[in-house]
Formats: C-alpha cells, structure tokens, sequence
C-alpha cells in the first residue's frame, strides 16, 4: 500500500485493510516513514486491533519514539538511518579513491533499530 508518507492517507488504507481481514492475527506493517507508522497505530487503535498487529517505522522522528516507549503500542521499532554519520564516511571513502587505494564496490552506512528496549534499563539499540 501506497500511503505517500502521509499519516491521514496511511491511516485509511489500514483501516481499510483490516476491515477486510478483521479474523487475521500476527500482521506485520513496515511502513516507509514514521509518519505512516503513526497513522497506522491511529487506525489499529480505532478497531482495537493492538494484539494482532506490529508496526516498524523509519526515521526516528520525536513523536515516533515517544510511541516506541509506550509498552502497550503497536508501534515496535524505527529505523534509524544514522544520516549524521554519512558525510565522514563519503569524505574518508573519497580520500582513499583519490589516493589510489582499492575501495570495496559496496559501501553501507550502519542503520540502527530504535525499539523499546532503547527505552528500559539496557540504554542500548537492538
């Protein structure tokens, strides 16, 4: 489903689609921004469908993880893109081509996986 990353738009494509599976327990949503996520948990919140439905996020946003915290939401998790950590990277993987030196074909940023264990005595992502 196509929510454009809009929460309003997000929001009724999941009521829709739990209305038409209102018997299907263990659904997983992985939306492509937290603000889809959160319009999600609105739609799973209406039909109280909190105990058959896990929500995953992307972006972290504020009022994402204020919902992550809350042990009884859906919303389970959010990605963390680690943006800040981009621009030290590219720069040393520049140097290093500029310098001649052989560079992998591939280079990954390391995301991180905010969930509510980030939030309880541990401090640590999972």
């Amino acid at each position: 489903m196509d929510a454009r990353g809009l929460r309003d738009k997000s929001c009724q494509l999941v009521t829709d689609f739990l209305r038409r599976h209102p018997k299907d327990r263990g659904i997983l949503i992985a939306a492509a921004t937290d603000t889809s996520a959160l319009g999600a948990v609105q739609a799973v919140r209406e039909l109280k469908r909190e105990k058959h439905v896990a929500i995953v996020g992307q972006d972290c946003i504020p009022e994402a993880l204020e919902e992550i915290s809350n042990t009884d939401s859906p919303l389970i998790g959010s990605v963390s893109h680690e943006a800040q950590s981009y621009g030290p990277r590219l720069i040393h993987l520049g140097l290093s081509l500029l310098s001649g030196h052989r560079v992998a074909p591939y280079n990954y940023v390391e995301h991180k996986l905010m969930t509510g264990t980030w939030f309880g005595e541990s401090g640590k992502t999972a």
